[in-house]
């Protein structure tokens, strides 16, 4: 996705886009990319409307101690050196001898190294780059150089932020990356130790999220509409119609519609005009485009088998063996042949779905016979604008012949499996999200009546609740709580609205 895409997704399913904070972190980040993967992915980094002096360590507060030297910092530069005792900042591409810490000893290295190179080899054989908090920290320094000597220390002018604000300035650039802008967002290399660089936040990549993953709270509504009223009502109410990425999600889905019920409910997918090749377990970090047959895909099917090292597009109701993955034995070859619609279902059931397979692991499977394996062609998407591709369509969906059918309804008593539908057809639906309606709103009711007002009568009051109640409930907006008069002084509802009395210049002006 685009950084702003990913910052979306991260931020809907997650917390939001990883943050970090430490080499401990750069070292998990890294452990987390698909190890067959080469190009980059976004982290939570982007560029800010404000640059500060930061140190290299990532404290939360750049330390108020500062000791320039005269006219400094004076721009264009965004390192900082040391001599006699005072601070300049200079070019990050300069070779300069550099200090390192390591607990709360600084170590001296008489090697010259730009600056990026410094911090390297600090982390790598002490800690990092030192922090100076105050003059005495400073003297220390001053006093193991050799007279005249300048030194690289750990502040550099930084100009990024952290997607969810958080405030640790640990930033683990490529060489080069500190004084040049290619990019305002910032993408992590899994081959380059994890190394950071700036890249167009249009570019799109795959990325990595932070925080416990969100489990969607799913409401079945009880009344039926089209399609689109229920995605209007759903997105007012709540967030949007029911979006469905794994197997839970559809067992949480099932138990959700009323057990009465044996029709089609409406959940969030729908057609769209472009077509993608996708995996089953709707996995968007492994690409495809390297792993076709010379002329392949063409429009044999629209589903996947794998031959001799290659993929070819093939019809979905050819029977063939087929590979699963399991995430804890990998991948399992099932030679008993069968539709590519069943052989998912059998993944599912048995392991964890058809497998999703990049470049690295094709030798991994038999060549010598054809495999299903899980991309096929989609042509839908979420109504929450969700790039996830986990389907779980019944045995003949979705139809090609179905014309107009470009919408999605789940099947309480056919686990949970989906179909096409008219959009037009009228059907109970599932929405996402947290309900918004305020549980105690007081609203102010206005009536006008002519000859003898009775609306402080207790029936009449009651009759006009009845009113209310029932509209509310066409409308979908039924709550457990009561709908309930507000007393006021004297036990009234209603109280009778004074006209202010005509002047003589707003009786010529009603004249």
């Amino acid at each position: 996705m685009s950084w702003p895409e990913a910052q979306s997704y991260c931020r809907e399913r997650f917390t939001d886009l990883a943050t970090v904070d430490s080499m401990d972190d750069v070292n998990r980040l890294v452990n987390v990319v698909d190890a067959g993967y080469n190009g980059s992915v976004w982290i939570g980094l982007k560029r800010a409307t404000r640059t500060r002096w930061s140190w290299s360590n990532g404290e939360k507060k750049t330390s108020e101690y500062f000791n320039w030297g005269p006219n400094q910092p004076n721009d264009g530069a965004y390192c900082v050196l040391t001599y006699n005792s005072y601070w300049y900042d200079a070019l990050c591409s300069t070779l300069r001898y550099f200090a390192c810490y390591k607990g709360n000893t600084t170590y001296i290295i008489q090697t010259a190294k730009t600056w990026i190179d410094a911090q390297s080899h600090c982390r790598q054989n002490y800690t990092d780059l030192p922090t100076i908090h105050n003059s005495v920290e400073n003297d220390q320094i001053t006093k193991s150089l050799i007279s005249g000597q300048d030194i690289w220390i750990g502040l550099f002018l930084d100009s990024w932020e952290w997607s969810d604000k958080w405030i640790l300035f640990f930033r683990h650039w490529e060489l080069g990356q500190l004084s040049r802008i290619t990019g305002d967002c910032v993408g992590m290399s899994r081959t380059n130790s994890g190394k950071w660089a700036q890249y167009s936040c249009d570019l799109q990549s795959p990325f990595i999220c932070h925080g416990r993953p969100v489990v969607p709270e799913y409401q079945f509504m009880n009344q039926s509409m089209t399609w689109l009223d229920a995605q209007s009502y759903c997105r007012a109410r709540f967030t949007d119609l029911a979006a469905v990425t794994t197997m839970n999600d559809v067992n949480r889905l099932v138990n959700t519609v009323n057990p009465g019920l044996s029709g089609s409910v409406w959940i969030g997918l729908h057609a769209m005009g472009v077509k993608r090749w996708v995996w089953s377990t709707g996995d968007i970090s492994i690409f495809q485009e390297s792993m076709w047959h010379p002329g392949e895909p063409n429009a044999d099917g629209e589903c996947v088998r794998s031959f001799n090292g290659s993929w070819y597009d093939e019809s979905c109701s050819t029977v063939l063996p087929f590979v699963c993955f399991n995430k804890s034995t990998g991948f399992m070859i099932t030679k008993t042949a069968m539709m590519w619609r069943d052989a998912q279902s059998y993944c599912r059931q048995h392991h964890t779905d058809l497998a999703s397979i990049n470049p690295e692991q094709q030798n991994l499977i038999s060549h010598e016979s054809s495999l299903w394996i899980g991309l096929f062609l989609d042509s839908w998407d979420w109504s929450n604008q969700w790039s996830h591709f986990f389907r779980h369509w019944a045995a003949d969906q979705p139809s090609l012949s179905s014309g107009s059918s470009n919408c999605v309804g789940m099947s309480k008593t056919d686990s949970g499996k989906w179909a096409q539908y008219s959009c037009d057809v009228q059907q109970p639906f599932i929405c996402y999200g947290d309900d918004k309606l305020i549980k105690n709103q007081i609203v102010r009711l206005k009536f006008s009546c002519t000859g003898k007002c009775t609306l402080n009568d207790p029936s009449l009051q009651t009759a006009i609740l009845n009113e209310i109640s029932k509209k509310l409930k066409s409308m979908g907006l039924e709550s457990d709580r009561k709908v309930s008069w507000r007393k006021g002084q004297g036990g009234a509802v209603f109280h009778q609205e004074r006209k202010p009395r005509a002047t003589s210049n707003t009786a010529c002006n009603k004249q």
